[in-house]
């Protein structure tokens, strides 16, 4: 049944996505008040929403949404990196740079060689589980950073979280890149040297970086060369953010060629560099214009985003059900969930000592690490492109996104129990607490 009958073609029509998209927001805002009250995260509710469209649309016919949800999820990912851009200031944390490398390497180092580890000695081949290894890096900020909003933390804790995810997506960007060129020499049956196996990333990380700066510094003068009124600002903000955004995320997924070599661009990196140049860059009123305007409209992308990305996984599995191996995707994902858990807790906490952090720091970051999504799934696709004719490809994607699923019903509640339990230690604060301290039982977040 088509909703719209001059429409009424073969497939999915864009009225029709546009009407799902438009019924899953208003879904999974009230899915997401819903179990605020019950004190549970509301990403609980927009993956549990998103299982049930994807169980809904494979049912009635719509299983070639898939490709669809591909390009919603990477306009989710540039929306959320330029988001974590904006936050990070250098002057805020130009102190405490040595720490942040320290912890940053420490928790990477730890959660890739014990995630790489277990695979590779229980199941999976020596070139698979480094893939895996690289992604286990990866940590979600987004809904850390709306948490932390939320919950109006300040802190040592809360101030180490934003600077740390952008060395971390540098580090597991370079990891990643360096152990797909090795798996997909292996799988392709070709011998290739350092060189060839190092220029991939090394190139899409300082091509990433450069195009998001170039595209920074252009929204940053062309804000300064608008005359506006009070009344215009945020239009005026709002549109020059947005194209900016946009840009970015299309420059990102479309790659350019550099002397006969395609690089391909980080979804993640290149707004991320946006954001930052943006932030640090432009007038105190640009800056915190662009924060608020992004601060609303950070709950519809995050529904969108993790409730297509529950939907896809449903609609992978089951187009994929015959070609994969059910038994080794959910084995790999219990272990790779498990490993990753405990290299984030015991890296942070020995990267905190090292760096004689606060004893806040060394007891809750790890906690913090837990969610996972936006760098993981962006790298997955990669991973599921460049290995397209093996066996391997959709399985990495779909390992990937139950553990983003798990992590991101358990991730909140570790950001959640971190920042309560430091609150008044070592100058953390989380305002929530302050205001409620006859009733912490009534916070909902």
């Amino acid at each position: 049944m088509y909703v719209f009958a001059s429409e009424a073609s073969s497939g999915t029509t864009s009225y029709e996505l546009i009407l799902l998209l438009s019924i899953t927001i208003i879904l999974g805002l009230f899915a997401g008040r819903f179990v605020e009250r019950k004190r549970l995260p509301n990403l609980t509710a927009y993956i549990t929403i998103g299982l049930i469209f994807g169980v809904v649309l494979y049912f009635t016919g719509h299983s070639d949404l898939v490709d669809a949800f591909g390009v919603i999820i990477n306009i989710g990912i540039g929306f959320i990196a330029f988001s974590i851009g904006l936050e990070l200031d250098f002057k805020k944390i130009r102190k405490r740079t040595r720490e942040v490398v320290i912890v940053t390497v420490f928790q990477a180092i730890f959660a890739f060689l014990l995630t790489f580890i277990a695979l590779y000695i229980f199941l999976l081949p020596l070139h698979i589980a480094l893939l895996f290894g690289a992604l286990a890096i990866a940590t979600e900020p987004g809904p850390i950073l709306l948490i932390t909003k939320k919950m109006r933390a300040k802190g040592p804790l809360s101030d180490l979280l934003v600077p740390l995810h952008g060395v971390e997506d540098g580090i597991t960007i370079m990891l990643f890149g360096i152990s797909l060129a090795y798996a997909e020499s292996v799988e392709g049956g070709e011998h290739l040297g350092f060189i060839e196996i190092m220029r991939g990333p090394v190139l899409e990380i300082v091509f990433s970086l450069l195009i998001g700066l170039a595209i920074g510094y252009i929204l940053v003068r062309i804000i300064r060369y608008l005359k506006y009124e009070d009344l215009e600002k945020d239009v005026v903000i709002l549109i020059s953010a947005f194209v900016a955004i946009l840009a970015s995320i299309a420059v990102a997924n479309s790659g350019i060629d550099f002397f006969g070599f395609h690089v391909h661009l980080s979804p993640i990196l290149l707004p991320m560099a946006t954001g930052i140049f943006f932030s640090n860059m432009s007038t105190h009123l640009a800056r915190h214009e662009t924060e608020r305007i992004m601060d609303l409209f950070s709950a519809p992308i995050m529904i969108v985003f993790f409730t297509v990305l529950g939907a896809e996984i449903v609609l992978l599995l089951a187009l994929n059900v015959e070609t994969i191996n059910v038994v080794l995707i959910l084995l790999t994902s219990a272990l790779y969930i498990f490993m990753r858990f405990i290299g984030k807790l015991s890296g942070s906490w020995l990267g905190s000592k090292v760096a004689k952090s606060s004893k806040s720091v060394q007891r809750y970051l790890g906690f913090c690490l837990l969610p996972q999504a936006q760098a993981a799934i962006g790298l997955a696709f990669y991973a599921r492109s460049g290995l397209a004719n093996t066996r391997y490809g959709t399985m990495i994607l779909i390992v990937i996104m139950l553990s983003t699923i798990i992590n991101g019903l358990i991730g909140p509640l570790g950001v959640r129990h971190a920042l309560m339990s430091c609150h008044g230690e070592d100058g953390n604060e989380c305002m929530i607490l302050s205001y409620s301290k006859k009733d912490p039982e009534r916070i909902h977040v």
